[in-house]
């Protein structure tokens, strides 16, 4: 699959209020109660919630996409934290870069009968410019699984930065969106794929911790249910 990233093609979202400068704490969102501010694919509804069936059979927030929407050019996005719609409170708003952000982490399931390669965009609260990434963990049909995103200055994940630069876009974090890439042929097929999602947020290291992204770090930050 060709991945060719336009920073119109995927600017879908009114634009928020601007973060540049705010701190942002360690922060793993968990849905306990409900999806949090989190929006589909469209971001006009909010996420479907079960109070049940997450990783540790935890509540979790969910999307559904269906492939007949699909280019096949560009990834879709189905889930939707955004500084519009104050998901998470904005917890994840604001100086990624000044507050020590290294990483984004979450757990996601899906059940489309292939594999998926998960890919995540991170944009400014006016949504442009934002930088495109796709995870090296492949996620399995119907199987939580851990994802991470480096999203450091030498990231390698990080693909495009759009009409931006590192800078432009990490110190002022307002939306992140997260996707997948289409499996060759699939695009435009009337397939209904549904997409969980759990413990989601940001990665800072601890004191004299190196900025390296790993799941047993990440494992520390996760609320004990």
């Amino acid at each position: 699959m060709f991945r060719a990233i336009a920073p119109v093609a995927l600017a879908l979202t009114a634009a928020g209020t601007t973060s540049a400068g705010s701190i942002v704490e360690p922060f793993i969102e968990t849905f306990d109660s409900n999806s949090a501010g989190w929006t589909n694919f469209t971001g006009a509804a909010a996420l479907d919630w079960f109070p049940g069936g997450g990783p540790n059979g935890s509540a979790y927030a969910s999307g559904i996409y269906n492939l007949q929407n699909a280019s096949g050019f560009f990834p879709p996005v189905v889930l939707r934290a955004e500084d519009g719609s104050d998901a998470s409170g904005d917890a994840l708003v604001g100086d990624w870069i000044a507050s020590g952000i290294v990483g984004f982490t979450l757990d996601i399931r899906h059940d489309l009968d292939q594999p998926l390669t998960i890919f995540g965009r991170f944009a400014t609260p006016q949504n442009n410019p934002g930088a495109s990434a796709f995870s090296s963990i492949t996620v399995e049909p119907n199987t939580w699984t851990t994802v991470v995103f480096d999203v450091t200055e030498d990231s390698t994940d990080i693909i495009s930065f759009g009409s931006g630069d590192y800078q432009s876009i990490f110190s002022n974090i307002g939306n992140v969106q997260l996707g997948f890439e289409v499996p060759q042929g699939l695009a435009g097929q009337d397939i209904p794929v549904r997409v969980d999602i759990d413990n989601a947020g940001v990665v800072i290291p601890g004191p004299g911790g190196a900025a390296l992204l790993s799941i047993a770090s990440i494992g520390l930050l996760r609320r004990r249910r």
